[in-house]
């Protein structure tokens, strides 16, 4: 029981240390870059066409060393924000993406579901729930 208690303290300590503020603010950047007419103005202003995980990579680093800057972090501070990046990455894809696939899936009405989900997405579910 107490290699329990010791186990749960340091998960404890761990989520407590990362910087929140970052993860979510990183976490709707990413979708409002992502599913929203952004992303195609800034593949016509670049020219490329990168995958989302890739583009989503970009946007923790390149926000990540932003606030480094803006906030005046200290050389201590960076293990925090890159801990806090992978977290983010980690808690978006199973966490979030996993509940809202399964509210589009289990009564979110149509009309909510197409700015969750992209049609592409939202086809594959109702087609998985004709059959």
């Amino acid at each position: 029981m107490e290699t329990l208690t010791l186990i749960i303290t340091s998960i404890q300590n761990y989520v407590a240390s990362l910087d929140w503020s970052y993860i979510l603010t990183f976490i709707i950047l990413c979708y409002g870059i992502n599913h929203y007419k952004v992303k195609e103005g800034l593949q016509k202003a670049t020219g490329t066409q990168t995958r989302t995980r890739y583009r989503v990579i970009l946007i923790g680093l390149v926000y990540g060393v932003i606030l480094y800057f803006l906030r005046g972090y200290t050389i201590a501070h960076i293990e925090n924000l890159f801990q806090s990046f992978v977290f983010a990455l980690v808690f978006h894809k199973f966490m979030i993406e996993s509940f809202l696939y399964w509210m589009a899936k289990h009564g979110l009405p149509e009309s909510i579901g197409k700015h969750v989900l992209d049609a592409e997405q939202l086809k594959k579910l109702t087609d998985h729930e004709n059959k």
